[in-house]
């Protein structure tokens, strides 16, 4: 794959920067592993893999690598440091690793079960050994599990404060809602429907065949907040109240036991 040259540019600035000698390979997931990388709103997903634990020493040198890539590029470099045998091993029992996350470096955890995923379906390798030979550990009925949870509990949360949020809230917030929001829990969704990982536009492009008609302005209003276009809507408090009701539907709709998992 043909990564766009910024993205290009900030890993292979990581890589420089990077204790010499410690990482094995960078590979990248999310938006970019699916081709659909948008400048000014995607940011950079990553896992790089480490020839040990990093002793408090380079963990040091790593923090101070990501405090330097924040001057160095205005896009976000999310990610985790791992060994390539815990690719290969339930990331559930992943043990605390150096990770980084809106610029903010610490030891902790970073979502391993869907990256696992990420890499074994749509992985970009940038260095290292090719993902295909690393045996990465991957179970479709844990990542669903999972999922349905994830919409169970924290999507479930932020609907709710999105039904005491404000129409009046400045409109960069509302923007950001809308489209993260309605997008966010679409993609989850289409994984439970359909067993298949996809980016945010590319949930949401499917949301329009999918879901009733009813909910197509504000999918579109979502899309053109990511991708641009023309507002679908002049009326916050319109714009609010249907990314509020169809987060709260999907939610809903993703959590009931009516929906069986997809076949193998």
């Amino acid at each position: 794959m043909n990564l766009p040259g910024a993205v290009q540019e900030l890993c292979y600035h990581f890589l420089s920067l990077a204790p010499k000698g410690l990482v094995t390979g960078l590979y990248l997931t999310g938006g970019t592993g699916f081709g659909e990388w948008i400048e000014g709103q995607s940011d950079v997903d990553f896992v790089a893999t480490l020839t040990h634990r990093p002793s408090d020493g380079e963990v040091e040198q790593l923090r101070q690598a990501h405090e330097q890539l924040v001057a160095f590029s205005p896009i976000d470099f999310d990610g985790m440091h791992v060994l390539v045998s815990d690719l290969a091993s339930d990331p559930r029992k992943l043990p605390p690793v150096p990770v980084v996350l809106h610029r903010e470096f610490r030891i902790g955890h970073l979502d391993p079960l869907v990256a696992w995923h990420e890499l074994a379906r749509h992985g970009v390798t940038v260095t290292g050994p090719q993902l295909s030979t690393l045996g990465i550990w991957t179970d479709s009925h844990v990542l669903r599990a999972y999922t349905v949870d994830n919409l169970d509990t924290y999507w479930r949360t932020i609907t709710g404060h999105l039904a005491t949020s404000s129409a009046n809230a400045p409109q960069a917030e509302l923007d950001y809602a809308c489209c993260w929001c309605v997008l966010g829990v679409a993609r989850l969704h289409h994984l439970i429907v359909t067993g298949e990982m996809t980016t945010k536009s590319g949930a949401g492009r499917w949301g329009l065949s999918y879901y009733d008609g009813r909910w197509h302005r504000v999918l579109r209003e979502a899309l053109r907040l990511r991708e641009g276009g023309h507002p679908e809507y002049d009326n916050q408090a319109s714009r609010l109240r249907d990314t509020t009701d169809f987060a709260a539907y999907v939610v809903d709709a993703g959590t009931s036991r009516r929906i069986a998992p997809p076949t193998e």
